[in-house]
């Protein structure tokens, strides 16, 4: 148990190191963003005290140019918060929906380096599961990041929600061609001591290029 406790431990941080990683890099790039044109604004102010006009317009597009990378960096920050706090209890109500979608966002970046579009398909209705969520996070961002280094080609993926009577599915589907590369992922120690710790377990169906990770949590309507 212990031994399997270090390895979801080790995963964790592993995981939570990279995504931290990709969200200093997307801040790094606003920063980039914001330090040019404030340089474009001591250029105006420049000119302005030589007595040359300026032009409204160009400053108008100037200032909703550092609006959009403010906003930009505010959801980035938004976004990290809830991903940290996810930390926070061992186990934690949460709607799965909402969780697939941060994921993805938090591999967006990523995604983007590698040429990869990710889709999210929610349920209907919100599916709200008792379970270690941040296991949960570390088992799906981790399996995006690994699927997608190991098959760059696996293009696009859809994430979808498939919540049953008893139990909740989530299909990670777009694999069709890879399924020696799936098989592996999926069967390596760490992602079956997530598994193990979620009391989940996952399928691939080559058929459908489909890995299906089933989960069985309590789920709190």
């Amino acid at each position: 148990m212990s031994q399997s406790r270090d390895v979801i431990g080790q995963q964790e941080l592993h995981y939570f190191g990279m995504v931290s990683a990709s969200v200093s890099h997307e801040l790094k790039n606003v920063l980039a963003i914001l330090n040019e044109n404030a340089g474009l604004l001591q250029d105006f102010a420049a000119m302005a005290e030589q007595g040359q006009p300026l032009d409204p317009v160009r400053i108008r597009r100037l200032a909703a140019t550092m609006l959009g990378q403010i906003n930009r960096g505010d959801e980035i920050i938004k976004r990290m918060n809830r991903f940290a706090h996810s930390a926070d209890d061992n186990h934690a109500t949460v709607e799965l929906g909402q969780l697939m979608t941060m994921v993805v966002e938090l591999f967006g970046r990523t995604a983007t380096n590698r040429g990869i579009t990710v889709e999210v398909k929610a349920a209907v209705e919100a599916v709200n599961i008792y379970t270690d969520t941040f296991a949960l996070e570390t088992l799906l961002g981790g399996l995006l990041y690994r699927i997608t280094e190991a098959a760059p080609d696996a293009n696009p993926l859809t994430l979808e929600l498939d919540p049953q009577v008893d139990v909740t599915r989530i299909k990670l589907a777009g694999l069709a061609e890879h399924a020696d590369i799936i098989n592996s992922i999926q069967e390596s120690d760490e992602i079956k001591a997530l598994l193990a710790a979620l009391n989940g377990s996952a399928y691939f169906n080559q058929q459908n290029g489909e890995l299906i990770i089933t989960l069985n949590g309590a789920i709190v309507t």
